[in-house]
């Protein structure tokens, strides 16, 4: 599998977001890794490559997303519209105070 390049660098994250697929199922996941293009996430639902998913952190709009690799119960998405980089370290500092 070819390495996957990225403009910045992901930071450890933990946390319970819910993600949405495009037939409506929604369910909670968690963030392992994150940026302001992008993060991996642990699944209890296998997603497809290239799917379009939408994922929402708690107290944001839903983030539209495309599955960019899969591995087993775990997948990494890129956010179709990057987080602002205020909205990303708001992110970081909710996820530390938890």
């Amino acid at each position: 599998m070819k390495p996957i390049e990225r403009r910045t660098a992901r930071l450890p994250f933990d946390a319970e977001i819910d993600l949405r697929r495009t037939r409506g199922m929604k369910y909670q996941v968690t963030v392992r890794d994150f940026s302001p293009e992008g993060c991996s996430i642990n699944l209890v639902d296998r997603v497809e490559l290239d799917e379009i998913i939408w994922i929402k952190f708690p107290g944001l709009e839903s983030l539209e997303a495309d599955v960019c690799w899969t591995r087993d119960f775990v997948a990494g998405v890129e956010f179709r519209k990057p987080l602002h980089p205020s909205v990303f370290a708001m992110l970081l500092e909710r996820q530390k105070a938890a």
